[in-house]
């Protein structure tokens, strides 16, 4: 007992250290549903007369650009003609679409009312066709449209990013949708906070029309998938040897060089100072892969193709300096793939973008992405482990540079937390550096007496040693690894029929007491509850430990509840979550950025076998 004092006094004087370095955080921040709204997205207003002309010059609710200032004749309404039709749209969302001219300078406009959130990415999506009477020209120059997400800065319209969509291989009878996707939102950028904008922009000659229709836009809640050897930094290239070497760590090289391997390998940035220097590199080393076809680099993750996720591949790309990959037709290209493998371990595409030579540097990397649409419970991948590749498409003779490879997986509807970054209560700049309370948790804490288990603590200064460099906001919560000890959220969101839940926190370890790593090591418990009554009652759980836990970087780690079924006991239940500790005392977890997100329900059955 005397010993236990002793340590009791111990760590209530010395929390403000152990404070000082639980720092961490993410990026993101909350709450709201996967569709943004967009007033008449349809373009079902104003109202076609069914017994007069079946178009009109206006747009409700859009702002309409049109060259033409005297008529308005490119940009307006039209009813779509009756089925059975030569020129009827098969797939229209109503009855009536919008058309815009052809020509650069006409377009549409609309500022919505919700706004860029830190911490989630959008993917704006149009259906696109052309006029049977007056297409956009496939000529070159070729006309196109381009989808836009804009902020403004005052009265001026800011554009983050576009995308052109070309007018050759569209019909003018059936919609085809186009989708625009804009990467996570950082707490830095200048558009976080403002209010989204969308435009759809022609950008061609006069003379023919473009056909709309319903225009949507999601707002995803993403986390990021563990890849080993991302950045191609192992094996450790020698700095007084060969700059490069024909193996990389963690990665399945597929060589057509079966014999020495040259067309796979890592190899060390130059210089800083030198004229082939990759200035935006990740690390100090990136890969290289030979240009002809057959070779590649994949890579079988330990995380899964999750239902009612999207995912996001993307990677560092540029050429070779001395051999790049031929520019000249046919150009070579490298594909991005995400796959699986079926019962008998065969590899099975699911999805895969083509990126060409045309236009990449020897010196900056660029970023190109592969996007795969949400995960259906009937998809042959759906639980399976996922696999990524990047493969040569080419002739022989050029090499690609390869760097930094991301895969994001996103869930459309994050659930409001209170308190989710811990900045409440707020600590006082010119005192103690951590508080033992934490606003609008439940804390259970084994120090009845004094609360040194749990509370909120101030984030230290950028450079120093013991600063979170990926915290989010200010502060952190603390929790002692010692079993027992846990916080806790009951939600006002509730556990829905054909829904599935994402749980995420960023986690790290006090760098004066981080939790133990000899046997039995201590972890921490990501659990999803509800209650019975008064009694709460366990429903998905996570242990993570604390080996290879930093006490500078935040970790992200998810716990995933399956689709609820409406016969499951929590279905109609408010969600509970809980973070618990499950070890001996003497150290603390740093935790931050708690998010919770739930996938668009999907069709159940309410049958019992």
């Amino acid at each position: 007992m005397g010993e236990k004092r002793v340590f009791t006094y111990m760590l209530r004087q010395i929390i403000c250290l152990i404070l000082l370095v639980l720092m961490g955080s993410w990026a993101a921040k909350p709450v709201w549903s996967a569709s943004i709204p967009i007033e008449n997205a349809s373009f079902e207003a104003p109202a076609i007369d069914p017994n007069g002309f079946p178009a009109v010059p206006f747009v409700d609710n859009w702002t309409e650009i049109d060259i033409d200032t005297l008529s308005s004749t490119n940009t307006g309404v039209f009813a779509n003609t009756p089925a059975g039709n030569p020129d009827h749209i098969v797939n229209a969302d109503g009855s009536q679409l919008a058309f815009l001219g052809s020509e650069s300078g006409n377009a549409l406009d609309q500022d919505l009312a919700a706004m860029y959130k830190t911490g989630c990415d959008y993917r704006l999506t149009v259906a696109v066709s052309v006029s049977g009477l007056f297409s956009p020209s496939t000529i070159e120059p070729v006309d196109a449209l381009e989808l836009v997400l804009f902020y403004r800065d005052g009265n001026d319209v800011m554009d983050i990013v576009s995308q052109t969509i070309e007018a050759t291989d569209l019909s003018s009878t059936q919609l085809m949708d186009f989708s625009l996707q804009m990467p996570t939102v950082q707490s830095g950028d200048a558009w976080a906070g403002k209010t989204i904008g969308v435009a759809l922009r022609a950008a061609g000659m006069p003379g023919g029309f473009w056909d709309l229709d319903n225009v949507r836009l999601n707002e995803s809640l993403p986390v990021s998938i563990p890849i080993e050897n991302a950045s191609f930094e192992t094996p450790v290239i020698d700095p007084n040897g060969f700059p490069a070497w024909p193996f990389m760590d963690n990665w399945t090289e597929i060589d057509m060089d079966t014999f020495s391997s040259s067309n796979t390998g890592v190899f060390a940035n130059t210089p800083s100072d030198s004229h082939d220097h990759v200035v935006n590199a990740d690390g100090s080393q990136m890969a290289f892969l030979g240009s002809e076809s057959g070779n590649a680099l994949e890579q079988d993750l330990t995380a899964t193709y999750n239902v009612g996720c999207d995912y996001r591949l993307t990677v560092g790309a540029g050429v070779s300096s001395l051999f790049p990959p031929s520019t000249i037709e046919p150009v070579d290209a490298i594909d991005l793939v995400l796959f699986y493998r079926d019962g008998n371990d065969v590899v099975v595409d699911i999805k895969s973008r083509t990126v060409e030579a045309t236009g990449l540097s020897s010196t900056h990397l660029r970023d190109v992405s592969l996007y795969l649409p949400t995960v259906q419970s009937g998809d042959a991948w759906a639980g399976k482990a996922i696999g990524a590749a990047l493969r040569a498409a080419g002739m022989p003779g050029g090499f690609w540079d390869l760097d930094n490879v991301r895969l994001i997986e996103s869930l459309p509807v994050s659930i409001p937390i209170e308190n989710a970054s811990f900045e409440a209560p707020a600590i006082d700049p010119n005192g103690f550096p951590a508080v033992p309370f934490v606003d609008n948790w439940t804390e259970i804490d084994i120090d009845t007496l004094s609360s040194t288990n749990t509370g909120v603590f101030a984030n230290t200064p950028a450079g120093s040693p013991d600063n979170v460099f990926n915290a989010d906001g200010n502060q952190l919560a603390f929790l002692g690894s010692e079993l027992g000890n846990a916080l806790e959220q009951d939600l006002t969101g509730i556990y829905k029929a054909g829904c599935g839940y994402r749980l995420s926190v960023a986690v790290s370890v006090s760098g004066l007491f981080s939790p133990s790593t000899a046997e039995p090591v201590d972890a921490l418990e990501l659990v999803l509850f509800y209650r019975d009554g008064n009694d709460v009652v366990d429903i998905a759980s996570r242990m993570v430990e604390a080996v290879g836990m930093s006490s500078t970087q935040l970790t992200e780690v998810s716990l995933y509840l399956p689709t609820v079924q409406s016969g499951d006991a929590w279905a109609g239940k408010a969600i509970g979550l809980a973070l618990r500790a499950a070890g001996m005392p003497g150290g603390f977890w740093d935790l931050d950025h708690v998010r919770l997100a739930e996938s668009l329900p999907e069709a159940i059955s309410d049958s019992t076998e």
